[in-house]
């Protein structure tokens, strides 16, 4: 339900700056002070919640720990905006990698710090060159730097991370876009073709056309530090047991999320979320941290997941950086 921030001065900004600069890149670079407002802005944010709690897909979701806790903000065929939260450790070690380092293929992400400490991020190089019978790799660290030194970056398409697990709570508003425009990007919101997903891939994968319609190689890796190299996990093998973690837990655990957020940004708007409350679409598990957020009930903070799939479970930033050099 986009109309709610349809008309709104920021949507609209951000809708001309899009149409106005056709290179990506300097679209995100224009885009960026955007980011920071929307994030400051308290009405604003409270239009976020309106727009995602009025949305039967946001309400209907099967919430896994793949897709963390987040918000819809908009999205059209060019640019998505969201917001996505990130707990700390419920006791904290500085340094600890929150998963794999990975890209994101053909997109470009901004991201703008607007609440919690931030995190602690590491960039690399493009570059990556991985042994196809042993998988081991190597990486070449570029850029290393937290969020409270640079609350808005960019990164690039294709361009491998890795972020570390912040002190405190967290959120980030981000901005993503392809690469480039595409005669073919319109297909991602086109509902016929979103019904035979899979058949056109496979397609795709077939004619060796990835890069042309601006989607993921049939294989895609994520790499994580062993002693002084890296190792390439295939990226569906590394999700396989986040994708399939659902549940009541789960789902109580996404809200919950969201829940605190709320809270701790001091963003409850008593009247809209009775309305909420009392509304027969809005799932079970929503309303006791609805009831709590009522009533002015603390919501307990809640935790990330320590440990990813990879053999030794976790790794630390000293793993990095030794396998780096």
């Amino acid at each position: 339900m986009q109309h709610i921030l349809e008309s709104h001065p920021y949507i609209q900004e951000v809708l001309s700056l899009e149409k106005q600069y056709t290179d990506r890149k300097t679209f995100h670079q224009k885009a960026e002070h955007l980011l920071a407002k929307m994030g400051a802005d308290d009405d604003f944010l409270k239009l976020v919640i309106k727009r995602n709690f009025e949305d039967k897909g946001f309400l209907d979701q099967k919430w896994s720990l793949y897709n963390i806790p987040f918000f819809y903000i908009y999205e059209t065929a060019d640019f998505y905006l969201k917001i996505h939260f990130f707990p700390s450790m419920k006791q904290y070690v500085p340094g600890t990698a929150a998963h794999c380092i990975h890209h994101h293929n053909n997109y470009i992400l901004t991201t703008a710090a607007i609440f919690g400490s931030g995190y602690e991020t590491l960039l690399f190089d493009k570059d990556v060159k991985i042994d196809p019978v042993t998988l081991d790799a190597r990486l070449k660290i570029t850029k290393h730097f937290t969020q409270q030194e640079f609350p808005i970056h960019c990164i690039d398409a294709w361009e491998p991370h890795l972020v570390f697990n912040p002190e405190k709570f967290s959120a980030t508003l981000q901005l993503w876009t392809p690469d480039q425009k595409r005669v073919t990007d319109n297909l991602r919101v086109n509902p016929i073709l979103k019904a035979i997903k899979n058949p056109l891939r496979k397609l795709i994968y077939t004619l060796g056309m990835e890069k042309q319609f601006g989607i993921a190689s049939k294989k895609t890796y994520q790499w994580y530090p062993v002693k002084d190299h890296f190792k390439a996990i295939e990226e569906n093998e590394y999700f396989e047991p986040t994708r399939t973690a659902v549940g009541p837990e789960v789902n109580s655990y996404s809200f919950q999320t969201i829940s605190y957020f709320i809270q701790n940004r001091n963003i409850v708007d008593s009247t809209y979320l009775t309305q909420v409350l009392n509304n027969s679409n809005t799932p079970e598990y929503y309303k006791p941290f609805l009831k709590a957020l009522l009533n002015g009930q603390t919501i307990e903070e809640t935790f990330c997941k320590e440990s990813i799939n990879i053999p030794q479970k976790t790794y630390m930033i000293a793993d990095v950086l030794e396998a780096s050099k």
